[in-house]
């Protein structure tokens, strides 16, 4: 990857009239995400269902990335528990007291967008691994691949700096907490997944390729049932009955 300098990447503030300087701030974003810079990796997204979980104290570039997610992939629904604070001409008034709700009302829209197999962006500031944990649910239920999305800026964790860019108007204070409180996460494994097409594909074809190994050779299935003590899971593929969304390699 090309060295790019991210020293001042930000659209927090950023007003209407971008020009030439602002196309040039996008290019230098993109580079550093594959999800919107490589052109296999953006093919894949737009054939699956994704998940985009954004992480990060206010002010750290979350909505940057965001807007171009929202600018590549233009039916991708936005799922952020800020949206429920703001009022009918657009004034943000955050209420502690409807946290809870507002966060509910943004499952709910995540849910909803996974079942009728919409891509979705949940931006919000998912500082506890806790947090994230419904949308993994979200995802699970619906076939969904997760991509944990922590903006590369280098004031990531310095709570000067995001209290002077966050849109929200929050004290040192309140980011130093919100620092101090940020738990790193770690994937469980590396792998590449296939589309669902191309899932659903190697799927069926491994069920009529075993399919036909079980009728022409009369002792395949017992020897498949003791080699891998996987007896369910083999019916399952022999019965067409598997409800992953994906096959990981």
């Amino acid at each position: 990857m090309d060295e790019v300098d991210i020293s001042s990447l930000s659209i927090s503030r950023r007003d209407s009239s971008r020009g030439n300087a602002a196309k040039t701030t996008d290019s230098a974003v993109d580079k550093l995400y594959p999800f919107l810079s490589d052109a296999n990796t953006i093919s894949y997204i737009r054939q699956s269902n994704v998940i985009f979980l954004m992480r990060g104290p206010p002010g750290c570039g979350k909505s940057t990335v965001v807007e171009r997610l929202q600018n590549l992939y233009q039916d991708i629904v936005v799922c952020s528990a800020d949206h429920y604070f703001l009022t009918a001409d657009g004034e943000y008034r955050w209420d502690r007291g409807k946290l809870s709700e507002a966060h509910q009302t943004c499952q709910q829209k995540a849910q909803t967008a996974a079942e009728s197999g919409r891509n979705i962006v949940v931006d919000n500031t998912n500082i506890r691994r806790w947090e994230m944990s419904e949308y993994y649910n979200i995802a699970q239920r619906n076939g969904y691949i997760v991509i944990v999305v922590t903006p590369c800026t280098p004031w990531l964790l310095q709570p000067g700096e995001l209290s002077a860019r966050t849109a929200h108007g929050l004290t040192l204070q309140m980011c130093k907490d919100k620092v101090e409180d940020f738990q790193e996460t770690h994937p469980y494994y590396w792998a590449w997944f296939l589309t669902r097409h191309d899932s659903e594909t190697m799927l069926d074809l491994t069920r009529k390729f075993f399919g036909e190994c079980v009728n022409r050779i009369p002792d395949c299935a017992q020897q498949l049932r003791t080699c891998f003590h996987l007896a369910g899971v083999f019916l399952l593929l022999i019965r067409g009955s598997f409800n992953y969304g994906c096959i990981i390699c």
